[in-house]
């Protein structure tokens, strides 16, 4: 049997390789990412080549049996479909429409096999304080909701230098502790396409890879915790859940289409406060996504530290949406006006003293 560290490594340098093929002979033909004034703030156009290499690492995983997971053939077809969506997205830019048709096809997939699997396992499943009974026709929407929003959550938090590549590590190693292994070979790649998308980005994710990761963690999620404990799901995708529900409520207070992409999600605000540097806002989100996770690990004070970290999570998502609802007029107003304040006050007590001086004639003394 193959050592863990030289699957490791053999997984790395075969993602390396293929990340140098596909950013040199690939990415002109079309699955380039190009700057724009709006949105994207790449200084120059970006290959979005990383995806394909992760997806091909995963097809090498599954082909050589070293996956250490159980999914069954519907897990896959749904997995390698939406990497394929998400390739074609890549290159034609598909309509917004046509890619949540095909993952909501890919939702009632998943949902119908796993609603019947479950079925025949158990009798009720606990979610939110409730017991629902373990039947398709109630199991089947809770689930087709899961697996059509996580892979569109996931997509959506791709936006800065290393967030999507390192929620992904942290998302692997906590969904791995929870199943008994890890997918080493996996896991080599995963690192090598991170090392070349952070600080610096020579590839990125693009929709191949999040919409297949997104499906595949979505899977992983639902065989680690849908017997044991559904609402850990909650608390291990909280970062994704909290921002999709951010960019939902701001488009929903200016009025502006869901479909419409804007910089309404927690990294571009964190983005904005640390001035546009992703190698500082990147690992601070990191840090603020994985504690939540910790509700899924047995480590010493789990509970406590992720509630906290839940707390953090939503205080900056608050704080966020304030932010971009407030119009730009409006924060420079109240700017001045809290520029304004201490001359205010000091003038304020300046007064006072003078006429308390002028009245007793007399000095205060230290």
């Amino acid at each position: 049997m193959t050592p863990t560290w030289i699957e490791a490594a053999i997984g790395g340098a075969a993602g390396l390789v293929l990340s140098a093929a596909l950013i040199r002979w690939v990415a002109p033909l079309g699955w380039m990412d190009h700057p724009d004034t709006s949105r994207k703030k790449h200084a120059r156009p970006t290959a979005r080549t990383a995806g394909m290499v992760l997806w091909l690492m995963l097809i090498a995983t599954q082909a050589t049996g070293r996956m250490p997971f159980h999914m069954d053939l519907p897990d896959w077809a749904a997995v390698h479909f939406m990497a394929f969506t998400g390739l074609l997205d890549d290159r034609f830019d598909l309509r917004p429409r046509y890619k949540a048709v095909a993952g909501l096809a890919v939702a009632v997939l998943l949902a119908l096999h796993v609603a019947l699997s479950l079925g025949r396992a158990v009798e009720y499943v606990s979610f939110l304080g409730l017991s629902l009974p373990s039947h398709p026709v109630l199991l089947a929407p809770v689930l087709m909701l899961w697996f059509w929003a996580l892979p569109q959550a996931y997509n959506l938090i791709d936006g800065i230098n290393g967030l999507s590549m390192g929620y992904a590590a942290l998302l692997l190693g906590v969904l791995g502790w929870n199943l008994g292994g890890q997918p080493t070979l996996l896991w080599g790649g995963l690192v090598a396409v991170l090392a070349l998308n952070f600080p610096k980005a020579r590839h990125f994710m693009g929709d191949c890879g999040a919409l297949m990761m997104g499906t595949f963690f979505a899977v992983l999620g639902v065989e680690a915790f849908a017997l044991r404990d559904p609402n850990l799901m909650l608390w291990v995708f909280a970062y994704p859940i909290v921002d999709v529900c951010l960019v939902v409520s701001v488009r929903y207070w200016k009025h502006r289409p869901l479909g419409e992409a804007d910089r309404s999600h927690l990294h571009h605000w964190m983005m904005d406060r640390m001035k546009g540097r992703s190698w500082f806002a990147t690992p601070i989100l990191l840090t603020i996504a994985a504690l939540p996770m910790l509700h899924a690990t047995a480590l010493p004070g789990h509970e406590t530290i992720s509630l906290m970290g839940l707390g953090v999570l939503l205080v900056l998502a608050l704080k966020a949406f304030k932010d971009r609802v407030t119009t730009r007029e409006q924060q420079e107003a109240t700017a001045q006006v809290r520029r304004e304040i201490p001359f205010m006050v000091s003038g304020s007590a300046r007064a006072v003293s003078g006429s308390y001086h002028a009245v007793s004639g007399s000095h205060p003394k230290f």
